[in-house]
C-alpha cells in the first residue's frame, strides 16, 4: 500500500512541466495563416495542399476546421463584418488543424472571441445551403471536381445501386423495403449540412435533411463505421471519392444508375481503376465541385490577401491580376484524388443540374490519366 508521502511524490511528478502536455499554439501566431473551414470530404486535398505550403521557402500555414460544407458557407455568409469583430453566428471557435512539412496533422487554438474564415469550403453551391444566391459581397468560386459515392464493406456482395433503390433506402428506411438495405442503424450517413449528402440527395430526389440512417459526423467516421460493420450486406454509407480512394482496402464503391439511365456506372472506368473516367465524361452523375466561398470587393476579387491567394492558387489564376501558386496545383489536386477541371469533358452550373459539354482552354486529361494510371 502506498504511503501518503509516495502519493504526494507521484502527484508532483505528474504535474511537472517536463511531462505536462504542451499547449496548442494560437493559430494566428503561425507563419502566414490562411483560415479555411467547411467540408470534411476535402480533407485529403487540404492535407496535400497544407503540406506543400508548409515546405515553401517562405511557408504558409493552411488552418482547417472541418464541420460540413454548409458550416463553411455560413461562416462566410453570416460574417457581415469581415474586417471587424466577429458577429453572432459568424466566425469559428475552438481548435483547428494544420500540417507540418511531413504532412503530420497538428492542432492549434483559434481566437477565444472567434476567428474570421478567409475561405469557406463547400462541396455544394451556396444556395444549396442557404436557399438563396450569395449576398452582395460574397462570391462562390467553383474549383476541382469530386464524385460522391455509395460505399459498402469490402466483403459485401452488392456491386451497384439504382437511384430508385437509393430513394427508398434513404427516403423511407426499413419501410422502403429496398433489400438488403433495410436496417436503418447501419445506414451510415451525414446530415443536411454535408455537401456529400447534398450532392447525392439531388441525384436520388431525397432532400438532404430527410434522410434515414445514422449521422456519423464526418467522412472519416463514415469510412470507419462502414468498414467495421458486422451486418456486411445490409450496411451502406456515403463518401467523397477522394476519401474512398484512401480506404479501398476496407471498402468498395457501388456503381450508380441514375434516373433515366440504362445502366450503372462506377465513378472510374472499372471497380479497380482511379481514372474517374465516368465522372469526367458525364456517365457518373453524382458529382459536384469544391466551392470556394469568400468575401469580395471590386470586380468580385477576394477582399483579403489571404483569401485572394488561396482562391487564385486553387483556380490557377496566373494572369495580370492573379497570384501564381508556388506549386503545381494540377498535381496537388490529382495527388488528393480530386479531378482538376482541365481534365473534365462535361460541366454543370447548378446542383444536380443538366450536363453540358466542356472544353478547357488547355486540357490536362492526358496528364491526369498518366498520373493516376488506368
Amino acid at each position: 500500500m502506498r504511503t501518503f508521502t509516495q502519493l504526494a511524490a507521484l502527484a508532483a511528478v505528474l504535474a511537472s512541466p517536463s511531462i505536462a502536455r504542451a499547449a496548442n499554439p494560437l493559430c494566428s501566431s503561425l507563419p502566414d495563416p490562411i483560415v479555411v473551414a467547411g467540408s470534411s470530404a476535402v480533407g485529403p486535398f487540404i492535407k496535400s495542399m497544407g503540406t506543400v505550403l508548409a515546405t515553401q521557402t517562405t511557408p504558409t500555414t493552411l488552418i482547417y476546421q472541418k464541420q460540413g460544407s454548409c458550416t463553411g458557407v455560413n461562416a462566410v455568409v453570416a460574417d457581415t463584418t469581415p474586417a471587424g469583430a466577429c458577429a453572432l453566428g459568424a466566425c469559428i471557435k475552438g481548435t483547428a488543424t494544420y500540417y507540418d512539412t511531413a504532412g503530420t496533422a497538428l492542432t492549434c487554438d483559434l481566437d477565444a472571441a472567434g476567428t474570421h474564415v478567409d475561405v469557406g469550403l463547400s462541396d455544394v453551391w451556396v444556395d444549396s445551403c442557404t436557399g438563396q444566391l450569395p449576398p452582395t459581397g460574397v462570391q462562390d468560386f467553383p474549383g476541382p471536381v469530386e464524385a460522391m459515392l455509395f460505399v459498402v464493406p469490402k466483403a459485401a456482395q452488392q456491386v451497384a445501386i439504382t437511384a430508385e433503390e437509393a430513394y427508398f433506402v434513404f427516403g423511407f428506411g426499413a419501410s422502403g423495403q429496398a433489400m438488403p438495405w433495410v436496417t436503418e442503424t447501419v445506414l451510415m450517413v451525414r446530415n443536411a449540412l454535408s455537401g456529400t449528402q447534398q450532392i447525392i440527395a439531388h441525384a436520388i430526389a431525397v432532400p438532404a435533411g430527410r434522410w434515414k440512417g445514422v449521422d456519423k459526423g464526418g467522412s472519416q467516421q463514415v469510412a470507419d463505421a462502414v468498414a467495421a460493420a458486422t451486418m456486411t450486406d445490409a450496411t451502406l454509407g456515403i463518401l467523397g471519392a477522394d476519401f474512398y480512394d484512401l480506404h479501398r482496402d476496407t471498402l468498395s464503391a457501388l456503381a450508380f444508375q441514375g434516373f433515366h439511365q440504362r445502366g450503372a456506372y462506377y465513378a472510374d472506368s472499372t471497380a479497380t481503376s482511379f481514372d474517374k473516367k465516368n465522372v469526367r465524361d458525364g456517365h457518373y452523375l453524382a458529382f459536384g465541385y469544391l466551392h470556394l466561398i469568400a468575401h469580395v470587393g471590386v470586380n468580385n476579387v477576394p477582399s483579403t490577401s489571404a483569401s485572394k491567394r488561396f482562391v487564385d492558387w486553387i483556380l490557377g489564376n496566373t494572369g495580370t491580376n492573379g497570384t501564381a501558386a508556388p506549386f503545381d496545383i494540377t498535381d496537388v489536386t490529382i495527388a488528393a484524388h480530386l479531378i482538376p477541371t482541365c481534365a473534365m469533358k462535361v460541366q454543370r452550373s447548378s446542383e444536380g443540374g443538366a450536363l453540358s459539354r466542356y472544353s478547357p482552354a488547355t486540357s490536362c486529361a492526358a496528364h491526369f490519366e498518366a498520373t493516376v494510371g488506368q
